[in-house]
């Protein structure tokens, strides 16, 4: 019995070194420059696939044995191994690497490089933080004013809606001037304002045709590439997150709160306009059929305002990543919920993505597959303009008396048992409770879209090897729309309409790629692909034309039911080559090529080749420069660019009608089209300067869009009104500055501040022969012109009649005389400049940031103030009520105004008759209502707190952070009465007009994340 206790003993107790090998190592990793903890440091257990990252504060904990090596590595620094010893504690710090000042982009077709090799302008956006202060509507907004050289406005749709973003300038005139979006290298056939923030892992913008010439004509105005999130090496982490924002609108419009309804002064309980008595107190004869007789005469300074709602968003997110050497996994989910300012304007999304890489047949063939499903429910998106079902067009014209409480009683029960619309002048011509509007004139729409890829990469050798792929951008919507009876003019006896939209977009590729180092310092790569891209869409339409039965809504309740079908399709193949040189891994050569064949274009003509050619050199590699400098890059690259058209321009087409009749388009086609191209140039300096705590990014470029495709008119009396023709010649120049730099760099405080600064010039040197101006015709407002010799997009409206000395010219009862047609350049909407600023501040666990975005110049025109001046609803009609108005002098009085006879103008006017000669909607003088677009506002802002190890403990969590998050929060200057960046739609002519746009809104929220 002793022996075998003693043998007992003895197995344990020897064995208890063994056992003791296998422990927990945990440390800080931090930057050797100035002790600073560095957050997502991979830290690897050498010959195994344990690893981990570090945590917000530098700190990691992994399970190794004594003798194990780790290894850290980190990009921008050099890799460092430590062995484990006995301790259970081991810190590092990592130094800069040299060799890896450049971080590695995505470029082209999906390649990685070195930023340093790229010959052409290029910008990555850092992606942390845009799932905590999410961008509203879209997630490209979460670019604003971080970009230099992309515009953005977005469009006034409520909880969801697109954004225009254009790079470098306006330039095409028949099609569309904005970016190409990649994500994981799929082309998408339309925006990103489904995609999650959540999945986001990097965004790079490649600016300009140079940059983005493979991706074929599409990227001929830039490319936006997003690379969502993948699975990770060394085991599973889970970061569930929560973002809950409230967003509030905000009404810029200077709204007067001294008379009510009426004309003349004198009350009229029917009238839409605010010319009445003062707003007293004393009691007047109500205006609804049923209700109070009588009621307070008394102003309602926040009756527009209270047509609005606080809106809230709320995003709650699953993402769980895992992996080993051989197979990598990413799961993300993200359900939103969105509550518009805008009463029962909401949204539900579901976002699911499954990814995988595979490494197979010894790590030489690498599987790659993606999956996006991404389910909408919108309920009552926002008509937008002067569209009579935009509710915000009837909320801003509130007569000044009207109480809140009485417009919310907004139908009534006639005698006849009808329900009726409950409104001061009842099937007035453009006029409606916004009430009624926003409960009886309804919408609902489904969206469904799923984007995927599956690809093979197969590496024949080292230096060679092959990937293929297909992809899929797929979406199917439905939409209704219901107008209860009783919806003046857009629908007296109630309507009922559905569209239904199904569309694809399918690529398939290949790239055979090859590299080879031939010695020490030279060494190229050679790559050769092709692209097949077919694009379908189909749509149906249905109108009822008004409801036989009151407030049934179905097709087969029709007045006059009308039916329109469309489809679309596209076919275009490409072949492309592109290869770069390296000398001394500093002088680098890029050449591209590729030739497309477009089915929309004519047989003769539908091949079209486009190719750029870049050099750029790292002179800080190549000489010894000052200690000052850092680094010194100088790049250079010209590129030609095709771009066809869209599908059926090359033959007349046809429309069935009612009745079985076919109706021939008016559109001439041209069976000789020619493909549009774009000849791009620019030049760049890439500075780094005291031990790269400033860096300096500047570039120059200019771009030539030539032989465009549009349509012009033609004064031919055979059923033609235009012809689609080659012509044009829109030009843009312009300079760029990127300025980067860490005022402070402690162990415990940061300071890290990038400027952009962006200024582009652009003007139409050509038309087409004999024609000198282009117009994209307008409204009742305005027109959006191109002519020779000036800038993109100048505004022509109605304006005040000069004589030849330039003076403005008063009538005899002291209104203004005013042109006939809307002939007077009022407004360009082009910057003069934009720029942004963002800071950002950490110390040890708290980090807090904002962004400053700023626009300077260009002018915005407004039929929304031309409106509600001639409704006598804006404070600048107070003057002059009492007939003592004279224009020129406490009107306008920085116009020369004179009479007839050259004599000073002296004319009393009543501010009524005044507004009225120059204001509303069917002929307003548009040089009246335009206003400065230039502002400066806090676009972005972030509080973060991440909780230190200590708290956590040896708790679930890795890691914690809450942050506090707000966008759009105010504007620091703004000299228009609204907000100049929201536009009715994303179409060519839509820059510098506002009409009835919703209030912008500001976000504030709380953001929280776990990591398990």
């Amino acid at each position: 019995m002793i022996k075998k206790l003693l043998l007992f003993l003895v197995l344990v107790f020897g064995s208890y070194p063994l056992l003791a090998q296998t422990k927990t190592v945990s440390g800080t990793v931090t930057d050797a420059a100035d002790g600073s903890p560095l957050p997502g440091v991979n830290v690897l257990v050498q010959g195994t696939t344990n690893g981990t990252q570090t945590d917000f504060d530098g700190n990691y904990s992994i399970d190794a044995e004594e003798g194990n090596v780790l290894i850290f590595s980190y990009l921008g620094m050099s890799t460092k191994n430590a062995t484990v010893g006995s301790a259970d504690e081991l810190s590092i710090s990592l130094d800069e690497d040299a060799s890896q000042l450049d971080e590695v982009v995505v470029t082209a077709l999906g390649v990685e490089r070195q930023k340093k090799s790229l010959t052409y302008a290029t910008q990555g956006i850092d992606a942390e933080g845009i799932d905590e202060a999410r961008p509203q509507q879209n997630l490209v907004n979460s670019l604003q004013g971080k970009v230099a050289g992309l515009s953005i406005q977005t469009t006034g749709s409520g909880v969801s809606g697109s954004s225009k973003v254009v790079l470098r300038g306006n330039r095409s005139i028949n099609g569309s001037s904005q970016v190409l979006y990649i994500v994981d290298g799929v082309p998408l056939g339309g925006d990103i304002s489904d995609i999650s923030p959540d999945d986001v892992a990097s965004i790079n913008v490649l600016k300009g045709a140079n940059a983005a010439a493979l991706y074929g004509a599409r990227a001929n105005n830039g490319a936006i590439i997003i690379t969502t999130k993948s699975g990770t090496e060394g085991g599973m982490s889970i970061i569930v997150s929560s973002t809950l924002t409230a967003q509030k609108g905000n009404i810029l419009f200077d709204y007067q709160n001294e008379y009510g309804q009426g004309s003349a002064g004198v009350y009229n309980p029917g009238s839409t306009g605010s010319w009445g008595p003062a707003l007293d107190g004393s009691t007047v004869a109500g205006w609804q059929p049923s209700g109070a007789t009588s009621y307070s005469f008394s102003p309602q300074p926040n009756n527009v305002e209270d047509f609005m709602q606080t809106g809230f968003n709320l995003a709650n997110n699953l993402s769980i990543r895992s992996g080993n050497e051989k197979v990598r996994t990413f799961f993300g989910y993200t359900h939103e919920l969105r509550n518009g300012i805008t009463r029962d304007n909401d949204l539900k999304r579901h976002n699911v993505t499954f990814k995988i890489d595979n490494n197979l047949i010894e790590d030489k063939l690498v599987l790659s597959a993606k999956a996006n499903y991404i389910r909408t429910d919108l309920n009552n998106s926002i008509a937008s303009g002067e569209n009579y079902a935009n509710p915000w067009r009837h909320a801003y014209r509130l007569p000044r008396n009207i109480r809140t409480e009485d417009a919310e009683n907004y139908n009534y029960i006639d005698a006849e048992g009808n329900v009726k619309q409950n409104y001061w002048k009842p099937n007035d011509n453009g006029g409606a409770n916004p009430y009624w509007t926003v409960n009886e004139n309804l919408n609902e729409t489904m969206i469904n879209k799923i984007i995927g890829y599956a690809s093979l990469k197969y590496n024949f050798t080292d230096n060679f090897d092959l990937m293929i792929r297909t992809s899929l951008d797929t979406s199917s919507s439905t939409r209704e729309d219901t107008f209860s009876n009783d919806s003046y003019i857009i629908a007296d006896n109630g309507n009922y309409n559905t569209y239904n939209y199904t569309g694809y977009e399918w690529n398939s590729d290949f790239l055979f790629g090859y590299t080879k180092e031939i010695s020490e310092d030279f060494g190229f790569n050679l790559n050769f692909g092709g692209n097949n891209r077919q694009t379908r869409s189909q749509w149906v339409r249905t109108d009822n034309g008004g409801l036989n039965a009151a407030n049934i809504f179905a097709v087969t309740n029709a007045l006059n039911l009308t039916s329109t079908q469309d489809f679309e399709t596209k076919h275009v193949n490409s072949l492309y080559a592109f290869g770069q040189a390296a000398l001394k891994d500093a002088v680098f050569l890029d050449l591209t090529y590729r030739s497309d064949w477009s089915s929309t274009l004519p047989a003769e003509n539908r091949r079209f080749d486009y190719y750029s050619a870049g050099i750029s050199g790292v002179i800080s590699d190549l000489v010894t420069l000052p200690e000052v400098i850092s680094y010194l890059k100088l790049r250079t690259s010209y590129a030609e660019v095709g771009n066809d058209t869209d599908p059926y321009e090359i033959s007349r087409n046809a429309n069935l009608v009612a009745g079985g009749f076919v109706q021939l388009q008016t559109t001439q086609p041209n069976e000789s089209l020619k493909p549009e191209r774009t000849k791009s140039l620019e030049f760049g300096v890439d500075a780094r300067l005291f031990d790269n705590r400033l860096g300096i990014d500047f570039t120059y470029y200019k771009s030539n869009s030539i032989d465009q495709l549009f349509s012009a008119s033609q004064e031919v009396a055979t059923g033609i009104s235009t012809k689609f023709i080659n012509g044009g010649d829109v030009q843009n120049k312009g300079v760029e500055l990127i300025l980067t730099g860490t005022p402070i760099r402690t162990s415990d405080f940061n300071w890290d501040v990038t400027v952009n600064y962006s200024k582009n010039t652009s003007e139409v040197l050509s038309l087409s022969e004999g024609l000198d101006e282009l117009s994209y015709g307008g409204d009742f407002f305005r027109q959006f012109k191109l002519e020779v010799g000036q800038p993109w997009g100048n505004v022509y409206s109605r304006g005040f009649a000069r004589n030849d000395a330039g003076q403005v010219l008063v009538a005899a009862d002291g209104t203004p005389e005013v042109t006939s047609g809307q002939d007077v350049l009022v407004a360009n909407y082009n910057p003069d400049w934009l720029g942004g600023i963002t800071n950002s501040f950490r110390y040890k666990n708290l980090s807090f940031s904002f962004l400053i975005d700023m626009r300077q110049g260009g002018q915005v025109g407004s039929l929304t103030n031309a409106i509600l001046a001639s409704d006598g609803a804006l404070e600048s009609t107070l003057a002059g009520r009492d007939g003592s108005l004279i224009f020129g002098t406490n009107i306008f009085p920085e116009l020369d105004v004179v009479q007839a006879d050259g004599s000073a103008n002296n004319i009393n006017v009543n501010a009524e008759q005044f507004w009225a000669k120059i204001g509303g909607r069917n002929s307003p003088v548009g040089e009246a209502f335009v206003e400065d677009a230039s502002n400066i506002r806090m676009r972005e802002m972030s509080l973060g707190y991440s909780l230190p190890q200590s708290i956590l403990g040896d708790g679930p969590f890795k890691s914690a952070k809450i942050s506090l998050v707000g966008r759009n929060l105010f504007f620091i200057k703004n000299n228009a009465s609204f907000d100049p960046e929201v536009l009715i739609n994303t179409n060519t002519n839509a820059d510098g007009f506002e009409s009835f746009s919703p209030p912008s809104t500001s976000s504030l929220g709380v953001n929280v994340k776990f990591a398990f």
